[in-house]
């Protein structure tokens, strides 16, 4: 196959129906925010309540506050993943330079910014950016480096047709780059997912890390609800909590993250 017919069969077979899976993927992911958020700011109360008032209509709307959260989170790493993994990559010089730092920063544990970010949070009477932060912290990593790794595998042959063919900057980002790594974003993003249900058992739970805070410091979610049923020996609530959230991952996990894994195994280079 000649280079230009190669371009082509990727241009049009392989790009153009990815580019199509990608603007759908935000397009959804947009729209389920803008649902969560009125439901969140509209209806949820932002703060915890007393464990004793709890019935399911809470427990759906801690659900939706907890959804929110991570969503938010998840776009935030999304949208700075990806110029810092192009950053790292652009030559041999930064990947040497920058490649280390990132990943003695991604070594950190997660928790060990919690408390300096609380204090600066607090001070603004921001507690749910608080969480949101903290729940950037634990996803970011794994899709940087993730996209690096997508990165290094795009086959030369394309960048090549790329450069032939005068794709280059934001034209290139869009036509070629994102396109290529489309595999790489879907396994980072998976992976980010879960660590972002593991952390937000821990970002919703604020009194633990407010000097002399109490569980009215706690942000309604279902992370807050585990910590504090939990604690106050509240089975009921602790055992419907853990539901909710178990149901939810996994109608998360089967239909989006295991029908975008499969999707992405379409696009990958031989």
């Amino acid at each position: 196959m000649t280079r230009r017919n190669y371009h082509n069969h990727f241009r049009f077979s392989y790009q153009t129906s990815l580019k199509r899976h990608l603007f759908s993927l935000i397009a959804v992911i947009i729209f389920v925010s803008l649902v969560l958020m009125g439901v969140v700011y509209l209806v949820s109360p932002q703060k915890n309540i007393e464990i004793s008032q709890i019935s399911l209509a809470l427990i759906v709307l801690a659900t939706f506050n907890t959804l929110f959260r991570l969503i938010i989170a998840y776009i935030i790493s999304l949208l700075l993943s990806i110029p810092i993994a192009l950053f790292i990559t652009r030559s041999e010089k930064t990947e040497k330079i920058f490649l280390p730092i990132v990943d003695i920063i991604q070594s950190i544990p997660v928790l060990a910014f919690f408390p300096v970010v609380i204090l600066a949070f607090v001070k603004f009477n921001f507690f749910d950016g608080a969480a949101i932060f903290i729940l950037f912290m634990a996803m970011v990593w794994n899709m940087v480096f993730s996209m690096i790794g997508g990165l290094k595998t795009i086959p030369q042959d394309i960048n090549d047709a790329a450069k032939v063919f005068g794709a280059k900057g934001f034209k290139k980002l869009i036509d070629v780059t994102l396109p290529s790594i489309f595999p790489s974003i879907i396994t980072g993003s998976f992976l980010a997912w879960g660590q972002g249900w593991n952390i937000s058992i821990v970002a919703e739970a604020l009194h633990a890390f407010i000097p002399n805070g109490t569980k009215t410091d706690d942000l309604f979610g279902l992370g807050s609800l585990l910590v504090n049923s939990f604690s106050q020996s509240k089975n009921a609530v602790f055992f419907a909590s853990l539901a909710a959230m178990v149901v939810v991952i996994t109608l998360f996990n089967f239909f989006i993250w295991q029908k975008l894994l499969h999707l992405s195994e379409r696009y990958k280079f031989d």
